[in-house]
């Protein structure tokens, strides 16, 4: 005994069909967990941030680190978790719907790339007499150019706003070239490159879609 079988559609047809089936699956399957999706990404940026060096040396009291050469006086601590919550609060998804063509996808948005988030940051700021060292916004965007001429970093503990160090006459003070950002290339973005926040970012989606 044998049976056949007889394809009445064309393969076109049947290909129309199956990817319209698999996009429906697909946009349900998103819609449902896209929520999910952005908080459990989000959950992961703070561990991406805070391992940045510029970050550790804000949070350090010893002589030489950013909190010394900017005279920030107030709680580094908080500033940081500040620039942390700035950044995780612009964290959003964008999803378009897969059409039968299988056109789509799925978008996460870190990061406004014109910084206002962080420097609109009052935490940002070292203000003395009548002056406003915009200190985050060096570090963001600045590069190493030079902040204040004629006057340099003098690391010494229990002098300056900071206790770690004054100001005195002689050479320029500029951010350090290890910690120079620019508008490309600071802490922040590359808090979000390399493989291990990829393959992070992976296994949220996989978690959240199977």
């Amino acid at each position: 005994m044998s049976i056949s079988i007889q394809i009445v559609d064309p393969i076109t047809s049947i290909e129309k069909n199956v990817n319209k089936a698999f996009a429906e699956i697909i946009n349900n399957a998103i819609e449902r967990q896209k929520n999910k999706i952005v908080n459990s990404v989000k959950a992961l940026i703070p561990g991406w941030i805070r391992v940045q060096p510029e970050i550790i040396s804000l949070t350090s009291s010893e002589v030489g680190s950013l909190v010394g050469q900017f005279g920030i006086q107030q709680n580094s601590n908080a500033i940081v978790t500040n620039i942390i919550n700035a950044v995780v609060d612009s964290t959003e998804i964008k999803f378009v719907k897969y059409k039968p063509n299988l056109d789509g996808g799925l978008e996460l948005r870190f990061q406004p790339a014109d910084f206002q988030n962080l420097l609109s940051l009052s935490d940002g700021h070292v203000r003395y007499g009548t002056g406003d060292l915009h200190w985050l916004e060096w570090l963001l965007k600045r590069g190493d150019t030079v902040i204040v001429a004629n006057y340099q970093y003098n690391p010494k503990t229990g002098i300056g706003r900071s206790g770690l160090g004054n100001m005195i006459y002689g050479g320029s003070f500029r951010v350090p070239p290890q910690f120079a950002g620019t508008q490309d290339n600071n802490f922040i973005t590359r808090s979000f490159l390399g493989s291990r926040q990829q393959q992070q970012i992976i296994s949220v989606l996989e978690k959240a879609l199977s």
